[in-house]
């Protein structure tokens, strides 16, 4: 098994009386990529933040790459890499320019820079867009560049937090397929994300943060399968009432509706019974059931179902923005 790049123990950061980061316990493997999911402000950012030595934890200790997060922090950045709300690049230089200019800023020797800069081009399919100036890339291609010069030094670890927020999904496919690439070629990712269906597809294993604690980790089949007592029936069923999603959520051990017309989908307590009664209830109101099939719990259904609860989720928001 592949030695552990990143370690921490008991790391906490506090703001006041509030705990964004409470005792985090965790282990990255070298080469993995590994998910932090949760809702914005669950910690996520703060402990990117704090692994990338631009916030020094209150309590706890660490390790990246080898050296300590504190005592090492210089060692520590010249292993990372980092693409993260607030890096941005020069928009009036162009993308190899930029490259080029951060490769001095690291110090690497000319010749090794331009070979580097070559192959992450040529690994890429970048080389085209080399000599445009980078405020004249789309999103989709502007995050790849910062992805490309995050990785200029050759870092073992890469830190990718949110990169997804604001693409269109073609963009976002395309940068979830390079991202997997980068492990391929032996970088260790760690991807933050709220978006319940990214670390679902592409991470190895995801660790899932509520109230800056870390309150489940493991593979996306693993976390699924810690939620067997849920079943989920997804129904294709077009033009429904609204007030009988009211109905619908009041139904016996009913603890999730959701509809994105024309699909609904009941997650609820495990029974045989659930799919008749749902389709007793839509037939009852005069709907059009086209298909109606039970599904193995989601990752979202796990999740809402480790962290208590959109309820619970909402009630932390309110409590982290009061910073009570």
């Amino acid at each position: 098994m592949p030695e552990n790049i990143i370690t921490t123990r008991g790391l906490t950061k506090k703001f006041g009386n509030f705990a964004a980061v409470d005792s985090l316990n965790l282990d990255v493997r070298a080469g993995e990529l590994f998910g932090l999911l949760g809702p914005n402000g669950a910690g996520k950012t703060t402990t990117v933040r704090m692994l990338c030595t631009l916030l020094e934890p209150t309590r706890g200790t660490a390790t990246v790459a080898g050296y300590d997060l504190v005592k090492e922090a210089h060692k520590v950045r010249r292993q990372i890499g980092v693409v993260s709300d607030g890096v941005s690049l020069y928009k009036e230089m162009t993308v190899k320019e930029n490259l080029s200019l951060l490769s001095k800023l690291y110090g690497l020797p000319k010749t090794e820079a331009d070979s580097r800069i070559r192959q992450l081009l040529d690994m890429f399919n970048f080389r085209e867009k080399s000599t445009r100036v980078t405020k004249a890339l789309s999103s989709g291609w502007m995050k790849k560049t910062l992805i490309i010069a995050a990785l200029i030094h050759s870092p073992k670890v890469l830190f990718l937090d949110e990169v997804t927020s604001g693409l269109d999904p073609q963009s976002a496919v395309a940068l979830r397929d390079f991202t997997r690439k980068l492990c391929d070629e032996g970088v260790t990712v760690i991807w933050t994300t709220h978006y319940m269906m990214e670390p679902e597809k592409i991470c190895d294993r995801i660790g899932i943060i509520h109230e800056g604690r870390l309150i489940q980790i493991g593979t996306p089949n693993e976390l699924r399968r810690a939620v067997t007592e849920l079943s989920v029936v997804e129904v294709d069923t077009p033009n429904l009432d609204p007030t009988f999603l009211d109905k619908l959520q009041h139904m016996g051990d009913v603890c999730r509706v959701a509809y994105d017309d024309p699909i609904l989908r009941v997650t609820c307590g495990k029974s045989d019974e659930i799919p008749e009664e749902v389709a007793k209830m839509l037939v009852d109101s005069g709907a059009k059931i086209r298909s109606i099939n039970t599904k193995e719990p989601s990752l979202e259904d796990a999740f809402i179902s480790l962290t208590g609860g959109e309820e619970e989720i909402d009630r932390f928001m309110e409590k982290s923005r009061n910073k009570q």
